[in-house]
Order: C-alpha cells, then structure tokens, then sequence
C-alpha cells in the first residue's frame, strides 16, 4: 500500500487551492471561510439533522426503528453516485496527467487506488458532515423516544464513527467499477460524450424508481412516503436495500447494537474496494489506452467552412467565453445547465404540495393580496435571486477557468475593463433567462400580474449583478489556476464557496431589514416595494464604482 499512499499524497497537494498564507488577503480568506461553515455548512447539517431526528420518531411510532435513517442515507447515495460519475470519469481516464503516469513504472490498480481514494476523500466532505449530523438526530431521537432504547452501546457508537466515513465509499466504487467496464465495452465509441451520459442515465433510473415507488398511493407527498417507509412496502427503499447493501447493515448495527452486522459492514466495504483493485488489475490499463485514443482524434476543418468574419472585440471574446462554456461538459453542466434547477425545482415545489392545506391557505392569502404572504414572497424572491446568482459559479470561476494560461489576459489585445465587462455580462446574460423564467414558474402557480412578474424580474437582475460583481472580485483576487482538469477547476475553487456564503449572509441581511421595517416600524408595503430596488440600486452603483477598481487592479497583479 505504500506506493498508493505516496500517489493518494501526491494527489492530494497537487488538486488543492492555494491559500494566501499571510497580509489582509489572508485575512479576508479566513473571514469568508468562517462565513461560509457557519452560512452554508451548519445550516445544511442542521436541517438533515432534524429531518433525521423528525423521521426516526414517526418510524419508531410505526414500530419501525430503522427505515427513516436508512431512506435518507439511500438517497444521499444516490445524488453521491449521480454526481460522483462524471467526475470519476475524468479522474481516472481523461484527466491531463495520463500520459504521464501511463508510462511510469507503477502499476495500473494502484494507480488506480489513488485516484480512487484522492476522489473519495475530495468529494466526500461535505458528505461527512451531513452524515454527522443525521447519526446525531437519530441517537437523539431514538434516546429521547417513548419506546424500549437501551443506553448507548458502543457497539452503535462505533458504528456511527465508522460509518461517517464509509458510508460515501460504496456509491464511488460503482462509479469506478461503471467507469471501467464501460470504457471496456465501448471501446470503438468515437465520442467522449457517450461516457459522460451516463450519469444522466443514472439520475433518470433513479428519479424514475422513486416516483414508480408511489404508483399505488394516488399522489407524491411527504405523507405518502413516510406511510410506506414504515409499512416497509417502499419499492425505492427495497432497490437500494439492495444496490447500496451496506447502508442497512450498518443501520441494524446502530439500531439493534448488531456486532455481526457491524462486522459484515466492515467486511463489505473492504470486499467492495478489493472488486475495483482486481477489475482495475485487469481493465485499467487498456482504458487509459482507450481513453487516450479518444482524446487523439481530431476533427479537421476546411478554412471555407469555419465561417471566419471579422467583428468587433468585444464580440469576439464574449463569444470565445460563451463557447468555453458550452463546449466544456463540465462548466456546461455545472455552471450554465444547473440553472435549471430553479424553475423546474419551483414547479415540482408547487406540484408536490397542491395537495397540502398550509400551501393552499398561503396561496389564497397571496391571491387575495394580504399584506404578510406578498411581502413573503418578494422576500423569497430576494433569496433566490441571490443564491441562483452565486450558486452556478459562472462569475466566481471567471479567472479561474483560464487555468494555467491565465497570462492570456496580459496578452491579449483586449485592455483589462474590455474584460472584465465581457466575464461579467456572459454571467448575467446566461443567468437572468433562468430567474425570468423562475419568476415565470412562480407566476403559473400563485397567478401575479404581469407588472408583478416584471418588478419581480428587476429584483432579480438586481441581486443577479451584486452577486456577479462580488464573484469576479473574490476570483480575481485568487484565482485558482493550477487545476488538473475542468472538474478540478470547480471543486478546488473555494472562491464559488466563499461568493455563495456571501450572497447568503447578504440576501438575510436584506430580507431581515425589510422584514423588520415591516414588523416593528410597520412601514407600509408600498413603501418597501417601491424602496427595495432603489435600495439594491445603491448596492449596484456603489458595488460597481469600487468593485470595478477592485476588480481591474487584482488583473494587475495577477502577473
């Protein structure tokens, strides 16, 4: 194992981001830090945590111990998989240091092992904290509940520690394992692209099983879902008991105080990781080779047919930006298709919960124009705005995905303000479509006015720009360039961490201010409707007079 550990090592150092090591940066860097854990990641433990804490109690009235917690982990399975094999993919068979490794003395499975284990541990973080946080709210609630609980038994507390850790293994190793026969099978599959759907095939597979899972209950709801988790009828839950195996293992190990489930687990994950060793021993090399035949076709191109036309600078550079985008699978599906999320994620809200009688009385409130539920909804809008804005990264990678040609910005003849302007409008303008039609989806449902959605969409080009403004600051203040590949880039760039905690922090501010100007100065709605805009306004103008100077001046320094 010690060739994998010096290559997991090597790894390791070589996909991190830099950190200012001392000055203001520095500072600044650990103050964004701190905003960042305490805004993004502790609300979002907090909340799986009462979800878990809140779903073991309704499956121990049930006389179920189990299920809840075993239902939330399947699903964290699920996303890690879905998310985890495009990722995978580029790690092991596409990543810019293939042709290196290829042809050093090491041998191919434990390349792979490193690769894998780097991976792990890199995609894993965030996923270890959740898991934290739900072992958390189980214990709690199970102590806590009315029926029979012994005191904890260390048998669950090592269970639980354990598997923080292990839990995320399984989803990875079936990605790699998916990886390797793939690129076996397919080997005369002439484009990369057929690799990379996989994933949507997968995040199809599963959105389908789980809605098959309700096909004799009449309607999706949360009720409906948790009558059949504790009737432990589930025809989700019965799929992945059986694909993600050992999640119920160690779930009956904490639940029951289970040795030998406990030991199973153990002995699962290792037989798990041991499968990828022994097919990577025998399939990986020829992959590397297969990838690297892949990646040495090139399309040839007649001058006649490149439609080359003379135009202007700025149009020409937007566009090479554009194009970086959407030729690019990894920022095409991480920074320009996730904005999708937010208005089919509004109509699937809305869908879900017609049903719901709080839902429906809320919306009769707002159609029936009462002050609480309008000023609800253009704070909502506020939040959105601001999270969809910074959560696509489009701006806080603007530097960064220049890479390790960065200098390019020296060079080019476009002056420094050319652009910025031009990283700043290729992030509005591939972003605003999104929230007019978030807005638009919102519309359909809560049936506002036209003027309505036309203010509504002012608020959110307004948020929009404060968050592209901050984004191209932080990332031109440190950007990350020494990534390895396109994922590298997105998932080492603290900068679209640090730019979401703070459009976080600011869309609270904003939302608290107003709301309590309405609360305890009873200023009219009116009044906030007309002053909100005018008051993002005055964040734009003064965001753009110091960001740009800011902005403009970090491009200096880069070199």
């Amino acid at each position: 194992m010690d060739p994998v550990k010096r290559l997991t090592g090597i790894y390791r150092k070589n996909f991190e981001m830099p950190m200012p090591e001392e000055g203001v940066k520095m500072n600044i860097y650990t103050s964004l830090g701190i905003i960042a854990v305490v805004c993004i990641m502790l609300p979002c433990c907090l909340i799986m945590g009462y979800l878990s804490y809140v779903m073991t109690l309704a499956m121990m009235v049930e006389g179920n111990r189990v299920n809840g917690l075993i239902s939330e982990m399947h699903i964290l399975s699920a996303f890690a998989m879905v998310l985890g094999m495009p990722v995978v993919f580029n790690v092991l068979f596409f990543s810019s240091d293939r042709e290196h490794m290829v042809t050093l003395p090491i041998k191919s499975h434990h390349l792979l092992a490193a690769k894998f284990f780097h991976t792990f541990f890199a995609e894993s973080v965030m996923e270890f904290l959740i898991f934290i946080s739900i072992f958390i709210g189980f214990f709690i609630a199970a102590v806590s509940s009315a029926g029979p609980w012994p005191s904890l038994h260390p048998v669950s507390i090592i269970a639980a520690l354990t598997g923080i850790i292990l839990t995320p293994m399984l989803p990875l190793v079936y990605c790699c394992i998916i990886s390797l026969i793939l690129m076996a099978l397919l080997k005369k599959v002439r484009s990369i692209k057929t690799f990379y759907r996989s994933s949507t095939v997968l995040m199809f597979i599963f959105i389908g099983l789980f809605i098959y899972s309700f096909k004799d209950m009449g309607t999706i709801s949360f009720d409906n879902y948790m009558d059949s988790l504790a009737a432990d009828n589930n025809f989700f839950l019965r799929f992945c008991n059986v694909l993600f195996f050992t999640t119920p293992q160690l779930c009956k190990a904490m639940a029951f105080q289970d040795l030998p489930q406990l030991l199973l687990y153990y002995l699962s994950n290792a037989a798990a990781v041991a499968a990828i060793l022994l097919l990577g021993a025998r399939l990986y090399q020829s992959g590397l080779y297969t990838a690297a035949a892949l990646g040495s076709r090139k399309k040839k191109a007649e001058r006649d047919k490149l439609n080359l036309a003379s135009t202007n600078i700025f149009h020409s550079y937007f566009m090479k930006e554009v194009r970086m985008l959407i030729r690019t699978r990894a920022y095409a599906s991480n920074c320009v298709y996730v904005n999708f999320i937010w208005p089919i994620g509004i109509a699937i809200f809305f869908v879900i919960t017609r049903t719901n009688e709080s839902i429906l009385q809320f919306i009769g409130y707002y159609k029936e124009g009462y002050d609480r539920a309008l000023l609800i909804i253009l704070l909502a809008v506020i939040f959105v705005s601001f999270v969809a804005s910074a959560m696509n990264s489009l701006s806080s990678t603007a530097f960064t995905r220049e890479g390790s040609h960065v200098d390019i910005i020296k060079y080019l003849p476009v002056d420094y303000k050319t652009q910025m302007y031009v990283k700043a409008s290729v992030a509005i303008i591939l972003t605003a479509p999104f929230l007019i039609l978030s807005v638009a989806a919102a519309s359909f449902f809560l049936g506002f006015t036209l003027l309505t959605g036309i203010y509504y969409c002012i608020i959110a080009v307004e948020a929009l720009m404060i968050s592209v403004v901050t984004g191209l600051a932080l990332d031109s203040s440190s950007p990350y360039t020494l990534w390895d590949d396109e994922y590298s880039a997105l998932r080492g760039n603290l900068n679209s961490f640090f730019n979401m905690a703070v459009m976080i922090v600011m869309s609270l501010l904003i939302c608290g201010l107003f709301f309590l100007l309405y609360e305890l100065v009873h200023l009219p709605l009116m009044a906030i409707y007309i002053s909100l805009p005018v008051f993002l306004g005055i964040i734009n103008a003064a965001a753009f007079v110091y960001g740009r100077r800011r902005i403009i001046s970090n491009m200096e320094e880069l070199f």
